[in-house]
């Protein structure tokens, strides 16, 4: 999920290709499309007017979302082809440049562990690549208060800030040291398909999502099995010591409005998981610290629906699909009943 610039929308994207955009003053949903492939990561551009994705298929595509569509049908907006990638794109992010009207760069990141910079809307011109992680690149971020930079997270379990223009790696954060507790004190979630895992390591740090909080002068992130969120400062160029904030569940993604997180949750598994919450919304202060959680906006986005499901699953892990060899995708019913016989 993405909120554009100025806040006032929310876009998500689901596993059946729908992407919906949602008013945040209402939010009641303004547009729904579906796309060709099914959309991975997701991002409005500076103007608010369009939508660009990155798919599975290592295509990104951008979507016009100019004024609304009410009446809750599908609304099959032109999409522009922009851009490929040769495996996953895992994230799509823009620089934010001053002034506005100055060249702004598209930035992809993919399972081939590196990052393209790329000018916008000509994508075909490349700027650079970002190359240094060891594992599939999940994450990227920009931000007003870090012209000229980009951070990035991976299954390498480290956030790297780079330089933009040229692809120099600037600094490395592992962030074991920081986290390790959770997995010490069993916290941490350790999924049921970790075996179908290309590494045997029981303890993992893999970063799902790094986001701009500009507000507060911050990057935020969350690591898969680990309830908690990482506020990194941002401070003389560089990323200070990181706080660490305990949430109910383990994180599956986050979206930042002015100084509130916003964090989807891993589902509730079990006889007594309905009710649980669906999302958690931490404000921060200016230390980077939790000072309270924003019930009424949880309450109001977990009503919020996309699709009717029959049952809440497990998520996958990010080191299954982060596996070159993997081509998954959801099964049909038929498939299912094949496989059976």
């Amino acid at each position: 999920m993405a909120f554009s610039r100025d806040g006032g929308q929310l876009a998500a994207c689901t596993n059946d290709k729908g992407v919906w955009v949602y008013d945040t003053g209402t939010w009641e949903c303004v547009r729904r499309t579906t796309t060709e492939k099914r959309t991975n990561a997701i991002c409005f551009d500076a103007s608010g007017d369009y939508l660009v994705t990155g798919d599975k298929f290592g295509d990104s595509y951008r979507i016009s979302v100019r004024g609304s569509q009410r009446d809750g049908g599908a609304n099959q907006s032109k999409h522009e082809l922009l851009l490929g990638h040769v495996s996953i794109i895992c994230d799509v992010k823009f620089t934010v440049e001053t002034p506005a009207e100055a060249q702004q760069y598209i930035l992809t990141c993919d399972r081939d562990e590196k990052i393209r910079v790329s000018k916008y809307p000509n994508a075909y011109n490349i700027q650079a690549f970002c190359l240094g992680h060891s594992e599939f690149v999940t994450t990227i971020a920009t931000a007003a208060f870090a012209p000229g930079s980009v951070v990035s997270g991976s299954g390498d379990g480290t956030v790297r800030l780079w330089s933009v223009m040229d692809g120099q790696l600037l600094q490395t954060v592992g962030l074991e040291q920081y986290l390790c507790g959770y997995y010490a004190d069993g916290r941490a979630v350790c999924g049921e398909n970790t075996h179908e895992d290309r590494t045997a390591a029981e303890e993992r740090y893999g970063v799902l999502r790094v986001r701009a909080c500009d507000k507060l002068r911050a990057f935020v992130a969350i690591v898969e099995r680990i309830p908690a969120v990482v506020v990194f400062p941002f401070a003389e160029g560089g990323l200070g010591r990181p706080q660490v904030i305990d949430i109910a569940r383990a994180p599956t993604d986050i979206a930042v409005l002015g100084d509130r997180v916003v964090v989807s949750l891993a589902p509730a598994l079990g006889e007594d998981s309905e009710g649980e919450a669906r999302v958690a919304v931490v404000r921060l202060d200016e230390s980077g610290g939790a000072c309270a959680d924003d019930s009424d906006c949880a309450k109001a986005i977990g009503r919020i629906e996309t699709r009717q499901v029959a049952e809440d699953t497990a998520s996958e892990s990010i080191y299954v699909w982060g596996n070159k060899m993997y081509l998954g995708r959801p099964r049909s019913g038929e498939e299912e009943a094949e496989e059976a016989a």
